[in-house]
């Protein structure tokens, strides 16, 4: 059995627990130490059931520790707690945590999850913490929370330099005092930074719904695609003639995401399946009178004249013509697939397929490999051609398979890049190393970076495990995305 922590077990020994619980949360201590995930599961669960601060402070033990899969177990249940003393240990280590700034950040995004107001001072301080992720996750929670009392405070952090923080802090302000703030979140949303305008654009709805059209119309001519994509999120959902008359200019967006996103919008509005801007114009104008809402199709496949999808990759369309393919280099994919040669001489094949369809056709590209490194093919995405086909079916060739999947790491940078919005991520099973690795944290943090970029992630796994495909079809969904498996 796991050796317990010596300062664990005296805190136990030491506390006023009563015997049963007492011995519950040794047994539970030990539990949490593995080596494997259903023993830290049972730890967790356990701990949770007696539901106190001796209890709870075992978990955060765990937070502090290196293993990404036991911390991304006990934060399944962290967000149950009820009792306000268990909670008050979440609030102390953030204060007290020098060391960690993901252990901080955690325990802020905690503190907005529990809605305790009495909890928010220690996020009024940490919105002076150094690290960024910390205090955008601290602003996030004052939101949350509506702590007037951290207004003054989170004025500072709505002109910080991180564009993270900023966003928070300025979406923080609108929900504790919509009328105060209204110029500071009206300036939010011309910011220079695109995806500060973006997440803002998508928190207007909820916080100034008088604007949401008004503002998403006039979003439509934002010099960048992703305050254009969020622009038609908003207007889909919009049910009047002004709407749809906005998603009707959209469908002729330069990006073909945005005027796919906005033709599957009109196609569900009007049971039509016209998928040109012309055909939405002539449609709107012999209509726009007469059009009633309540009519809605309700077909989820989108008509398709085959003149936006230009290729598939494992199966899945290519509509974009800004795409990131991700290739797993794991020591996983020197396995045998079940078509022959290995999984990586699989994935180079499919690839190399992928692209010589889509040769002839306006698209940039880029590509990734992960494994032992995270490694890119360009610092930019570039223009397809036989050319730069070549070159990047060597790179791909040349890198070879080893190390583990973090792919974490790889989905934060990826997508990250402003240029992209599609991303075909190929892996032969969940994630083994990084930063979060079970899928409800790689979604949650995922899902939170997407309010800034709207890229969809399509997923493709090598692996005929049911656990490593519900892990990357959970990946995708999060964005949209589509997902398919091989063996």
């Amino acid at each position: 059995m796991a050796r317990v922590a010596p300062l664990a077990v005296a805190l136990l020994a030491a506390s006023s627990l009563a015997p049963d619980d007492k011995e519950r949360l040794q047994h539970a201590a030990q539990l949490l130490h593995g080596p494997r995930e259903p023993e830290v599961r049972q730890g967790a669960r356990e701990c949770l059931a007696v539901g106190n601060a001796d209890s709870i402070q075992l978990l955060i033990d765990v937070l502090n520790r290196e293993q990404p899969h036991f911390r991304d177990i006990v934060f399944e249940v962290l967000p149950d707690y009820k009792d306000p003393y268990a909670r008050r240990v979440v609030a102390k280590e953030l204060r007290a945590n020098k060391k960690d700034e993901g252990v901080r950040e955690w325990c802020a995004q905690l503190l907005g999850l529990y809605g305790d107001p009495e909890l928010a001072p220690a996020l009024v301080e940490a919105l002076s913490d150094v690290h960024p992720t910390v205090r955008a996750a601290a602003a996030r929670s004052l939101g949350k929370l509506k702590f007037e009392a951290g207004a003054k405070k989170l004025e500072k952090i709505a002109t910080d330099k991180d564009p993270f923080a900023r966003a928070d802090a300025i979406e923080a302000l609108a929900a504790i005092d919509a009328r105060t703030y209204d110029a500071t979140f009206a300036a939010g949303l011309k910011d220079a930074d695109a995806g500060v305008r973006c997440a803002l654009l998508g928190a207007l709805p909820r916080l100034y719904p008088d604007r949401a059209e008004s503002s998403a119309s006039a979003t439509l001519d934002d010099p960048d695609w992703r305050p254009r994509m969020q622009a038609v999120e908003n207007l889909g959902v919009i049910k009047t003639k002004g709407a749809v008359e906005a998603l009707v200019t959209a469908s002729g967006d330069r990006r073909p995401v945005v005027a796919m996103k906005a033709t599957r919008f009109l196609q569900k509005l009007s049971g039509k399946q016209f998928t040109l801007a012309d055909q939405w114009s002539l449609w709107w104008k012999e209509n726009r009178d007469t059009f009633e809402f309540g009519g809605e199709s309700k077909s989820t496949t989108p008509g398709d004249d085959g003149k936006r999808t230009r290729a598939s990759y494992h199966g899945l369309p290519v509509e974009s013509d800004h795409v990131a393919f991700v290739i797993d280099k794991s020591n996983d994919m020197t396995k045998p697939f079940s078509k022959g040669g290995s999984k990586d001489e699989a994935a180079r094949k499919e690839l190399e397929a992928t692209l010589g369809r889509l040769l002839g056709t306006t698209f940039f590209f880029n590509g990734w490999t992960y494994g032992d490194d995270l490694k890119t093919f360009s610092k930019a995405p570039v223009p397809l051609d036989d050319k730069s086909e070549r070159a990047l079916l060597k790179w791909i060739e040349k890198e070879t398979c080893s190390g583990n999947k973090n792919i974490w790491q790889v989905l934060e940078t990826v997508v990250s890049d402003p240029d992209l919005d599609t991303v075909y991520l190929l892996s032969s099973g969940e994630p083994e190393v990084g930063l979060y690795v079970h899928w409800n944290r790689v979604c949650d943090h995922l899902a939170n970076l997407n309010r800034f970029h709207k890229v969809v992630v399509h997923t493709v796994v090598y692996s005929d495990s049911a656990w490593y495909r519900e892990q990357l079809e959970h990946i995708a969904s999060s964005t949209g995305g589509s997902f398919t498996s091989e063996q």
